[in-house]
């Protein structure tokens, strides 16, 4: 493995993997016995059936894609597994009842031991918003009352809270989690367009715990946008060093050594974990079969 850098892989890179369990299984068990540090799992409540909504929505979730609910399938995964912390990717946390989600995270957290940072983004998908019946056009807003309930709901016995978006009284989360906060991740841009909006950045620069963006270090505007999260930090009093950082790295051939440069760029870039990205697999059988070859790759390579 790579020294300086925390490397995890992502379950199920492409969503037209179909519905079958013990492959799931296997891939997770083999990146866990191998050390890998974080377990990347997507997120999507429904999909949408995309030849109806071609002119308004781009997504690749649609009704042909499958995806598993991602609180159950981490509390069953925590009792398979010792290595991997779960990392959700993203989170579509303003679709969702901001308690239950303090709720469910915090068993994750208990089931794992500890093994759990949330991925949260604002989502992008009107028609899932309408479906779990949330306003798609006040979730930058409650997105981030909700963070700060999130962690009242964590840290403190007797919570009460009047915003915009939340109001009660005397309330407790009980059992709370084993980490005090959870890490809440901040996933930012999309594949067609990395480079988020300042007001994304600067959200992230005074809020997360960590961020997770899209682009590539050497994208053109990748420095200058590194620059705007850690001055949004400075500005809200904290300290940029302290934001933890994760960068992609789709690979495509799992036996291509230049991947280690990559990860290595990365590295060097500031990045303090890299998510790979096995999108050369069309099946997770194939996806499992890559795993392992990625494993010699780096185990080969050492640093």
């Amino acid at each position: 493995m790579i020294s300086d850098i925390e490397l995890g892989v992502t379950l199920y890179s492409w969503p037209q993997f179909g519905p079958e369990l013990e492959p799931l299984l296997k891939f997770v068990k083999q990146a866990d016995e191998f050390g890998f540090k974080y377990l990347h799992l997507l997120d999507h409540v429904v999909g949408i059936v995309a030849e109806r909504h071609t002119d308004e929505l781009h997504t690749p979730y649609t009704d042909k894609t499958n995806i598993r609910e991602c609180f159950t399938l981490m509390a069953y995964l925590s009792a398979l597994t010792s290595n991997l912390t779960f990392v959700t990717g993203i989170l579509g946390l303003p679709q969702r009842q901001t308690a239950l989600v303090a709720k469910q995270a915090a068993e994750i957290d208990i089931l794992s031991g500890g093994r759990i940072n949330l991925g949260i983004g604002v989502g992008y998908n009107h028609l899932e918003f309408a479906a779990m019946g949330s306003d798609f056009k006040t979730r930058g807003k409650r997105f981030e009352e909700q963070v700060d309930v999130l962690r009242r709901l964590w840290t403190e016995n007797d919570v009460t809270y009047k915003g915009e978006f939340h109001e009660f009284v005397d309330v407790s989360l009980s059992p709370r989690p084993i980490q005090r906060p959870i890490p809440l991740i901040f996933g930012m841009g999309r594949t067609d367009q990395p480079i988020a909006p300042d007001a994304v950045l600067k959200r992230a620069g005074r809020l997360a715990d960590g961020w997770y963006p899209l682009f590539a270090p050497d994208h053109e505007q990748a420095r200058a946008t590194v620059a705007k999260v850690h001055d949004a930090a400075r500005d809200a009093g904290r300290d940029p060093a302290r934001l933890t950082m994760i960068m992609n790295l789709d690979i495509s051939d799992p036996k291509d050594h230049g991947l280690v440069d990559e990860i290595k760029k990365r590295r060097d870039f500031g990045a303090h974990r890299v998510s790979l990205n096995l999108v050369g697999a069309t099946s997770a059988q194939q996806q499992l079969a890559d795993l392992l070859a990625l494993q010699d790759t780096l185990q080969a390579a050492g640093d």
